[in-house]
């Protein structure tokens, strides 16, 4: 039986094999100097001036000898916050709400939160303005403890819609709708759960292939979604039951060791 998702957009990803982004972004100390930040607390080590990827912006985010707007700072620089006319404005607003994102970020590192739980975290009356699903996704991804509290941006975002078939992930355009509630955030983790299992990588590399890597040269799942949205943008509203029901039931099918379902 062929897996639950959408040709030939599966059979496209399916064929890409994983491979880390390396680092991306701004060097820390460079964006908080374009964002003329002030008041950034003093961390173990100064502001990176290299560009981060992945696994040091989690250790920084999660280590407790950092300050978390320190972390702050080398998560957003990494996913490029405030690029763009106008999008400065964004950090600015963002970086008035300190007491708020304290928070929030300590929340999160302490640990102990459901998916759902971090993803509430920001929903009014907790919101930060300035950040949407894209980036708080981000800080929830770096600061919690456990992995497998996916980034959802954009690219993500259209990828799992394209796969499914399924508007799993609601967009405004080309970002993520900010109307989106932590039911669209647990069906699209799900998601990205089962397509780890059934590619044989871990959830985080699973996140990663969704999202790609975009630039001038941009790699191949991120050129063709580029070249499939929004003309093979899913108009169909997702309902678990459309995409779970396949999981269980099959006979002989060995079941997914994170979820309890079953791969094929």
């Amino acid at each position: 039986m062929p897996p639950p998702y959408r040709n030939p957009h599966w059979n496209n990803f399916a064929a890409i094999p994983h491979r880390s982004a390396g680092p991306v972004g701004r060097p820390p100390a460079t964006w908080a100097t374009s964002h003329a930040l002030s008041g950034i607390p003093s961390a173990s080590v100064p502001l990176p001036t290299h560009k981060l990827d992945r696994s040091d912006v989690r250790q920084i985010c999660r280590n407790p000898a950092n300050p978390v707007l320190f972390g702050f700072v080398c998560a957003m620089a990494w996913g490029g916050m405030g690029s763009g006319p106008g999008r400065k404005r964004s950090v600015a607003a963002a970086w008035k709400e300190q007491v708020k994102l304290s928070r929030h970020l300590s929340a999160l590192r302490t640990g102990g939160l459901s998916r759902c739980e971090a993803y509430r975290l920001f929903l009014d009356p907790g919101d930060i303005p300035g950040i949407g699903p894209a980036f708080f996704t981000k800080l929830i991804y770096f600061f919690s403890s456990s992995p497998d509290f996916y980034i959802l941006d954009q690219w993500t975002a259209k990828s799992v819609n394209l796969l499914t078939g399924n508007r799993v992930v609601k967009m405004s355009g080309n970002a993520v709708f900010n109307g989106n509630k932590c039911g669209n955030y647990l069906a699209y983790c799900h998601e990205v759960d089962e397509i780890a299992c059934l590619l044989k990588v871990t959830g985080e590399q699973a996140e990663e292939m969704m999202m790609s890597k975009g630039g001038h040269n941009p790699w191949h799942w991120r050129a063709y979604m580029r070249a499939n949205w929004p003309v093979n943008a899913p108009s169909v509203r997702y309902r678990a039951s459309l995409m779970h029901s396949v999981y269980a039931g099959i006979p002989g099918k060995p079941p997914c060791t994170k979820m309890g379902l079953v791969c094929f």
